[in-house]
């Protein structure tokens, strides 16, 4: 049997590329059966995605588990229980291993303390490294400040305080209190479980780590010295299906899809209305996520701020022509953005900064898009395709056919054994 755990995800937050870890590990072992432990709204977003891409999981057992936010000592009492559950059901059904879909430095800590129990010795762990894991590349500690917080929700509100509505106003000190106890406890954890040092801590062979892009490796050794650790690189998951051809748009459509970066993208906006543009064009966002950017009229946002489902997202990529991927070189240097899978997914050409996640995929070899080295080079570069579309469309053409001929390099069935390695002892 295979146990895999999401410990952080709701709803629909890395469904598609955790039903393609879940797809990947059962095609890696068809006679396994697959336990899932995962909040109960990501286990219907997880099975509503493969019904939808036509995938069927055999054998598979969903066991609904739940969690807090992480970041509260609640939370933190409510994590140690719930992994001593899940571990305490692996050791009863004689298993001994644990993939894990997502981790932070918490939770590790958490693991690796009950590893210690003679009942859990035994038990060995692969863990995927997403967003948390960019941290073992900053060196800075910072604080949040408690002072404004004290202020406001203590000694402010108590100063205010009416007597005819002191019920309500204990119970909103009382949050106030819980709000500064929630402060100091991620100070701490900030000071005593940074990622870093847990990964370093009580190191072992029982411990396996999947990186998410080829360029990972190669940045993990400024920071961490990989020695003794046991790092496997299997590309972000992600289930391709055939994607439907179009017809060419009167004018060029670009999109920002899934989480964006608004502040970023005000900064394009701002310097793409200052070129001269004489043709019509749209820049869709595809989340919900518009802020700074309502004063610009060629930038329409369908979900009015409103989570938008999986299948209205493909309602309305369908139509784009290039993907906005607005990362910078500070960004995503130890894991990979799901922008860029999403791209391939979709079969759409990315207009994206000098970034190592984003340059892995975009090689000059075989280009996928446009890689622009400053935002000023970005606005030039989109208003080039806006006043001559035409001439673009070859390019995008040829942009399209590449990303086809990467999709097979990188698809899940294609990386078994790189995924097998990461969970065999």
């Amino acid at each position: 049997m295979i146990a895999i755990c999401e410990p952080e995800c709701k709803s629909f937050s890395h469904e598609k590329f955790n039903s393609g870890f879940i797809y990947g590990l059962r095609l890696a072992y068809p006679q396994d059966k697959i336990l899932f432990y995962a909040d109960l709204s990501h286990i219907e977003a997880i099975k509503r995605i493969l019904e939808q891409n036509g995938i069927t999981i055999g054998d598979i057992e969903y066991i609904p588990i739940k969690f807090l936010e992480t970041g509260s000592p609640v939370a933190f009492i409510q994590y140690s229980l719930l992994f001593y559950r899940i571990l305490s059901d692996l050791v009863v059904l004689g298993m001994d291993k644990l993939f894990l879909l997502s981790f932070n430095s918490q939770n590790l800590y958490l693991i690796k303390r009950l590893k210690q129990r003679q009942k859990f010795s035994g038990i060995k762990f692969t863990l995927v490294c997403h967003g948390i894991f960019e941290t073992i590349a900053d060196e800075r500690i910072e604080r949040i400040s408690l002072q404004s917080i004290k202020e406001r929700a203590i000694i402010g509100r108590i100063r205010q305080a009416k007597w005819k509505r002191l019920p309500r106003k204990v119970i909103n000190v009382i949050k106030g209190c819980y709000a500064a106890l929630v402060v100091y406890w991620n100070n701490i954890c900030l000071k005593w479980l940074p990622l870093k040092k847990i990964l370093l801590w009580r190191q072992s062979v029982d411990f396996k780590y999947i990186l998410l892009a080829q360029q990972s490796i190669v940045n993990v050794r400024k920071y961490i010295d990989v020695k003794g650790f046991s790092f496997h690189t299997v590309v972000l998951p992600t289930i391709f299906t055939e994607v439907a051809s179009r017809e060419r748009n009167e004018y060029v459509k670009f999109a920002v899809f899934g989480y964006g970066y608004p502040a970023m993208l005000q900064k394009v906006l701002s310097c793409l209305s200052s070129k001269k543009v004489n043709r019509a064009y749209e820049i869709r966002i595809i989340g919900m996520d518009n802020s700074g950017t309502e004063g610009f009229s060629n930038v329409t946002c369908p979900s009015s701020g409103k989570p938008l489902s999986r299948k209205e997202m493909e309602k309305y990529v369908s139509d784009i022509d290039i993907f906005l991927i607005l990362y910078d070189r500070s960004l995503y240097r130890l894991t990979c953005s799901g922008s860029i899978m999403e791209a391939l997914s979709y079969v759409k050409p990315v207009l994206h900064f000098d970034n190592d996640c984003i340059n892995a995929f975009n090689k000059k070899e075989s280009p996928i898009g446009i890689c622009c080295d400053s935002v000023d080079r970005m606005a030039d570069t989109m208003a080039g395709i806006i006043n001559n579309y035409s001439e673009y469309v070859p390019k995008l053409s040829g942009y399209r056919d590449n990303i086809l001929t990467l999709r097979k390099q990188v698809a899940v069935e294609n990386n078994l054994q790189q995924l097998k390695d990461a969970f065999t002892w």
